[in-house]
Formats: C-alpha cells, sequence, structure tokens
C-alpha cells in the first residue's frame, strides 16, 4: 500500500508539472552551509504562481518557504525580476512584477536554512 501511494503521489506530481507547464530554478549564488534557493513557476492562463523552497547539502526540500501569485502569467524569476540576500541564518527572496504584471499575493519569502 505505501509502495502504491508514492508511485501514484509521484505520478500526480509529474502530471501536474506537464499540465502547468512548471519551471524550475536553482538560484545563484548558494547561501551559507551550502543552502540553496529553488524555485518552481507556473503559469495558466492569466495567472502565473511560485514556489521557493530551501535545499540543503542532501538535494532535500523539506517544506515550501513562501508562494506568490503575478498577474498574466508572468514568471518573474525566469524574467530575472527577483533579489536574493543571504545572511547569516539564511536568506530573503524579494519577487517583483512589473507595472502591468503585478505581483498580486505573496512577494516575499525567508528562506529558511535552519533543518
Amino acid at each position: 500500500m505505501l509502495i502504491a501511494t508514492a508511485v501514484l503521489g509521484t505520478a500526480w506530481g509529474a502530471v501536474d508539472d506537464l499540465t502547468s507547464g512548471a519551471e524550475y530554478h536553482v538560484l545563484r549564488p548558494a547561501g551559507p552551509g551550502g543552502c540553496t534557493a529553488v524555485v518552481r513557476e507556473t503559469s495558466f492562463l492569466v495567472i502565473g504562481n511560485g514556489e521557493a523552497y530551501a535545499v540543503g547539502r542532501t538535494g532535500l526540500a523539506l517544506h515550501e518557504s513562501a508562494s506568490w501569485t503575478v498577474d498574466d502569467g508572468y514568471r518573474p524569476v525566469d524574467a530575472g525580476t527577483y533579489e536574493l540576500n543571504w545572511g547569516r541564518g539564511g536568506g530573503f527572496l524579494r519577487i517583483s512584477g512589473t507595472s502591468g504584471d503585478p505581483v498580486v499575493r505573496g512577494g516575499s519569502a525567508d528562506i529558511d536554512c535552519g533543518w
């Protein structure tokens, strides 16, 4: 039963990525202790969505750090309209839209690397 659940969950995630046109971005530079910010952006009709994850040396993201929604399917990370700053305890990601494609929900994220 556990294996079947894992297979179905993986298949569901793959179908979701294919139908939403998901794009993944590894943001550079990496932060302290090898912490890396990874972003998943999708677009459906006139809405763009994004999620940020903190990924450690293992390559696993255990939880979503933040999410945002942008008008007109705009993908701010893909377009380069973001800023990532690292400090001692983690990072801060700020997402910017444009005047025609504003961020309508979210827009900033603490990249928490304290596992």
